[in-house]
């Protein structure tokens, strides 16, 4: 009997860790266990989708993950469970699909939706949470549209445009568009030309105190109108107040944060990849010290305001708490069904701080946390309020204006204040009528500037305005985009690559619909619909598989006609006359093709077999494509065994690919790219 007590309830997520947290504030009564991540998902070498009819075929991942289904079925033998995967459609799925294997084993199962992990929050969930029946099954109806539609797109077009541009490509219906926005702005930067524009600025002075005021035409595109204003008031020595204006400027505090808004403004202000962000968040989230971090809702929730207002009131003063609560709307209605992401333990940051590293958690995660700290607070805070004082000058004619700001009343400033840029002139008193001494006066040449590079943070701005991707998804994209190398960082730049180029114009001819923002935001959509249960899912990825049939494939690829030529050229060989003949062209390379390796590639193939002790058979030194098979696997065994040096590593941090560490063989391939882009500059 005690047996069957111990596990009569029984809480599923997906993290080890967030598994332990719960089951701490949950007692013995309970037994939560963890899935890992993703237990199921579409096999990894063949397409796993029918297209015919569009069934998919999930499978169970590892041999780790079978076990842990194995020991979870087990325990649920007529077992109350409560499945509290993540609050979100990839969450839900993985809810779903262990519902699917435990319906016909557990007495009941109910869905459990954890936003914080917090003690009150957890009981309070368990106590209400409804049967899984009853539940939005539309969810794993998006997800099935989004994995499905993402595989038959990736399976499809990824070989035909690896093999008519020559190379390794893929194609993905999210990050495609995305590689495209950083190609189209690299192509911006190349074709802008700088033009030349004047400032014309007199320094003036009263009672000590030196300001700047400009001509009223703060850009003045003719040399020769500035050169002659410039002149003009040289020789005058004061300056005519025309007019004072004084006015109240109030700035508001920003909402707390969404996801891709914590991934900017982490990007921006800590030099965080948006990958790194949610990694940290996730921890952050799982240790019980923030609410859920996958969010486009900037709601919080009346009880958490209640406690932000008092905490205001006691660290910083009544003044400081507004008298009508803040309210902030999300763009997306539905999104305010969660909450936004914000701090769980409203103390003081020390206190914040302790509470990170009593967690065993790092710097880093304290820097995130301080963010979502002053952002949640900062929230629900006063606006600060300036003095702004605006003057306008006459000198000999010509209109010159200044502003000067006052900070009177901190309000949220006082707490958060790494985004706002006022300007900070100070002006002495000034009236309407009174002569102001000039001391001096400037003309400067400046250029207009060309568009600035993405960072990983202003693309996901873009990608969110666009409405590509969704919040749980921007964080991928971006790793993908550079794992695959298509774009590079240059500092906290993004820097499509040569490869970038050859997809995009590839797929703006033959596939455009891949790249087309508005078709991307509609499909976006079309998901947003089936989880309402408006729309179906197989709609959604019958619409994509017709596409990706819309254009014929070249028979001849760009790397088999490059081939032919110089194997033409090396044999003295004339083949115009078959460049358009794929069946003569494959005859041609096939007897002409040179089967041996080279020098180089026998000497890596002997290294390898001596540091892997893989057998290197005769036969395979003879032959090129032999010998490239074996090394590809006997690379896989010395990776095996591989550990990245202190110095690789640090180049990796250093450059925000922390996503590589526990990847040597991809790390490696990385660090090659790297070093060979430095030697070329």
């Amino acid at each position: 009997m005690a047996g069957k007590t111990k596990t009569r309830k029984i809480v599923i997520v997906e993290s080890p860790k967030k598994a332990r947290e719960i089951q701490k504030y949950l007692g013995k009564e309970f037994s939560v266990k963890a899935t890992i991540g993703h237990f199921k998902d579409l096999p990894e070498k063949e397409m796993g989708v029918d297209l015919q009819s569009f069934k998919p075929k999930f499978v169970i991942k590892s041999p780790g993950h079978r076990k842990i289904l194995s020991e979870i079925k087990k325990l649920s033998e007529n077992a109350e469970v409560y499945i509290a995967t993540d609050p979100d459609r990839e969450g839900y799925a993985i809810g779903y699909f262990m519902y699917d294997e435990l319906k016909k084993k557990a007495k009941e199962i109910k869905r459990a939706e954890f936003h914080e992990i917090t003690p009150k929050h957890i009981k309070e969930v368990i106590k209400k949470a409804p049967k899984f029946e009853e539940t939005n099954f539309g969810l794993f109806d998006a997800f099935l549209g989004r994995r499905v539609g993402d595989r038959i797109v990736g399976y499809i077009l990824s070989p035909i445009a690896s093999k008519e541009i020559g190379g390794r490509f893929s194609v993905g219906r999210v990050q495609s568009p995305a590689v495209r926005l950083v190609v189209e702005r690299e192509r911006e930067i190349q074709a802008f030309k700088p033009k030349p524009y004047y400032v014309l600025s007199a320094v003036l002075e009263k009672e000590g105190i030196k300001f700047n005021a400009f001509y009223e035409k703060q850009r003045l595109e003719d040399k020769q109108t500035a050169q002659k204003i410039y002149e003009d008031i040289k020789p005058e020595q004061f300056a005519t107040v025309i007019s004072v204006e004084k006015k109240q400027v109030k700035q508001s505090p920003k909402p707390p944060f969404t996801t891709p808004a914590l991934q900017q403004t982490a990007n921006a202000q800590l030099k965080f990849a948006p990958e790194k962000t949610m990694m940290l968040a996730q921890d952050l989230f799982e240790n019980g010290l923030i609410t859920y971090h996958r969010t486009d809702s900037v709601r919080i929730s009346d009880e958490a305001i209640k406690k932000i207002r008092a905490f205001i009131k006691e660290q910083f003063g009544k003044q400081f708490v507004p008298q009508k609560i803040k309210r902030y709307k999300s763009k997306n209605t539905q999104a305010d069904a969660h909450e936004a992401i914000r701090i769980t333990n409203f103390v003081p940051l020390e206190k914040q701080k302790e509470l990170v590293f009593e967690k065993g958690l790092t710097e880093d995660h304290f820097k995130l946390l301080k963010l979502i700290y002053q952002r949640t607070i900062a929230s629900q805070m006063k606006e600060a309020v300036y003095e702004r004082t605006t003057a306008l000058f006459d000198i000999k004619g010509h209109r010159f204006k200044t502003t000067g700001s006052v900070l009177v009343f901190e309000g949220y400033k006082k707490l958060y204040n790494i985004e706002d840029k006022e300007e900070a002139q100070k002006l002495p008193p000034l009236q309407k009528g009174e002569k102001v001494k000039k001391v001096d006066q400037k003309l400067e040449e400046k250029w207009t500037k060309p568009p600035a590079r993405y960072t990983e943070g202003s693309l996901v701005k873009k990608l969110e305005e666009l409405g590509i991707g969704r919040p749980s998804t921007y964080a991928t994209i971006m790793k993908t985009i550079k794992e695959r190398g298509y774009v590079v960082k240059e500092g906290n730049a993004l820097k499509p690559t040569q490869s970038a180029y050859e997809l995009i114009d590839y797929l703006d001819k033959k596939y455009n619909w891949v790249v087309d923002y508005d078709f991307t935001k509609k499909m976006e959509e079309f998901l947003d619909k089936v989880e309402e249960r408006k729309k179906d899912w197989k709609e959604f990825v019958k619409q994509l598989h017709q596409k990706t049939q819309s254009a014929g494939q070249t028979a001849i690829s760009k790397k088999m006609l490059d081939y032919a030529l110089d194997l033409a050229k090396k044999h003295g060989k004339d083949i115009s006359d078959i460049l358009d003949n794929p069946q003569e062209l494959k005859k041609f390379i096939d007897q002409h093709r040179d089967t041996k390796p080279t020098k180089k590639q026998i000497a890596y193939a002997k290294s390898l077999a001596e540091k892997t002790g893989l057998e290197l058979p005769d036969d395979v030194l003879e032959d090129k494509d032999k010998i490239k098979k074996w090394i590809n696997k006997a690379k896989k065994e010395a990776m095996k065994t591989y550990k990245l040096s202190e110095k690789q590593k640090a180049v990796l941090i250093k450059n925000g690919r922390e996503d590589l560490l526990d990847q040597p063989e991809k790390a490696l391939k990385w660090l090659d790219s790297y070093f060979k882009k430095r030697r070329k500059k």
